[in-house]
Formats: structure tokens, sequence, C-alpha cells
């Protein structure tokens, strides 16, 4: 199947979801075998196509029609689900469950998409992280669900409730306490609707959970990593002098019949005042 935008035409690698309200395709430009996936929708709904329409800013790449139709395309950064994936990140290291969730609210909170299509990406778990911690949102959805009345109090209820359930996930057992503190704290204030702006939940987060100071072996590994380019310089150096001895030292032997380097330093040994040591 190829969907032409009237730029460029896309040939359909996976049909994500044909919809009452709208299709969602993963394609890839026809003339560029190795271009990058596309997701793009196909919206059926003229109240929605026309309200999407000019707000998505730099998170659309193109837009197109298709007969009565309007076609979306958006970039597509790959599916690792949060939820799916959290606990693995944590476990293997790369980033703190606090971090993971500072730039969850970071994320949305400096995100330029409209506040109904943050809403429904909230709510259909089309947030991604990465191995590394990363952040990335995804647009495979289902506009069905697509409140126009969504704005951030809404979303910041959604992200908060999202990250009450994360801290009930993960296996840092050094978090636990400050974990349960945390969840206690945003069930709260969601019970209260006390959330409406992302800064405060963002607040929260940065008050309940400091960063402790890490222990020496931490530290230590810090240390090395950040001068290992230094360290390994110097070890290269050591390593060109080391061998610029040993040449030295084979080319004497081949010239002279014995390591004139030892002879070099063996030499005034041989006589120590008036006393020959060598008869």
């Amino acid at each position: 199947m190829l969907l032409n935008t009237g730029k460029k035409e896309y040939r359909v690698i996976r049909e994500v979801l044909r919809g009452e309200l709208n299709d969602v395709y993963i394609c890839q430009n026809r003339q560029e075998p190795s271009a990058p996936y596309k997701t793009i929708w196909v919206v059926k709904s003229r109240r929605i196509a026309k309200e999407l329409m000019g707000t998505l800013g730099d998170a659309c790449d193109e837009y197109f029609m298709r007969n009565e139709e309007a076609g979306f395309v958006f970039p597509y950064g790959g599916e690792r689900p949060l939820y799916r994936f959290y606990v693995s990140t944590v476990q293997n290291g790369r980033c703190q469950e606090a971090r993971i969730w500072l730039e969850l609210a970071v994320r949305c909170m400096t995100s330029k998409l409209p506040s109904p299509l943050l809403n429904l990406i909230l709510k259909q778990e089309q947030v991604h992280i990465g191995a590394d911690g990363t952040i990335w949102f995804g647009y495979l959805l289902d506009l069905s669900d697509y409140d126009a009345q969504a704005g951030e109090k809404e979303n910041v209820e959604t992200l908060a409730a999202c990250i009450a359930g994360l801290t009930e996930l993960g296996a840092d057992k050094k978090l636990q306490t400050k974990k349960s503190h945390m969840k206690k704290l945003i069930v709260k204030k969601l019970d209260r609707k006390k959330y409406r702006e992302f800064i405060q939940l963002y607040g929260d987060i940065k008050l309940m959970l400091k960063e402790e100071k890490p222990g020496a072996k931490e530290r230590l590994k810090a240390y090395v990593t950040a001068r290992y380019d230094r360290l390994y310089r110097l070890l290269s150096f050591l390593c060109i002098i080391l061998v610029c001895i040993v040449i030295f030292m084979l080319a004497g032997q081949l010239i002279f019949g014995e390591f004139s380097l030892w002879k070099l330093f063996s030499a005034p040994l041989d006589k120590i005042g008036t006393e020959i040591l060598v008869r």
C-alpha cells in the first residue's frame, strides 16, 4: 500500500490502526530505502483535522489532503513503552528513578504540542524511554478519545497518576521510603485537585527526591570515567616511550654486540675512586 502526500510517496510498513476517526500507519519514503520511518495519520474527522492543522508546529513534518481526509506525517522514534521498559532501564543502572520522573515532568512542561494531543499521548501510553533514560513521545494514537477541552490541569493530573504508578515499580531499595512518601503526596494532592501546572509536580519531585551523596565506589567510578581520556593518553605516551627504549636496546645489541644502554649506566661502576672493580 502506498500513501501519496503530493510531495512524497510513502510505502506502508505496518498498519497500526484503522479507527472510526483516524487510521495510523508506519511508513517509509519509497524513493529512499534508507530513509527513517514516519508515523502517518489519515484523519477522517473534519473537526479534529481543522483543530490540529497549523497547531502542531515542528512536531508534524508534513500535511496533505486525500479526498476529504487530512493527512499528518510525524517522526517515528521507535517503540519502548515507558511502563514496559521502566524496570529494565533502572536495573541496568543507566538512569536513576528520580531522574526519569524529572525528565518526564520537564518533557511535558516544555512540550509545544497542543494540550489535547499531549493528553492523548499520556493516556494512551505513548511515552517511550530509551536505555539511558531518554524520554520521547510516540504518535500511534487513536483519536476517538480526543478531548478538545483538555488543558494543562488535566495533563498534569494524568502525569502525576503515571508517576505515582511508577513509584510502585523499580528495584532501588534505597528509595523505597522516599517513593512511598512521594506516592502518598501525589495521591493526596490528586484527591484534593491541587495540581494545576506541571511546575507544581516538578517542584514536588525535586523536594521529595533530593539526590543522595554517592558512596566511595560510585565516586571512584565517576572520577575514573571523567578522566578516562586523559588516562588513556598518558598510558599511550608511556607505551610509546617503552617501545622506543626496546628498539634502542635491540639496535645497540645488533650494532655493538651488547646492550649499549646498559653499558651507559654500568660503565661508571667499573671504577670507583682509585679502585678498579673489573679485573
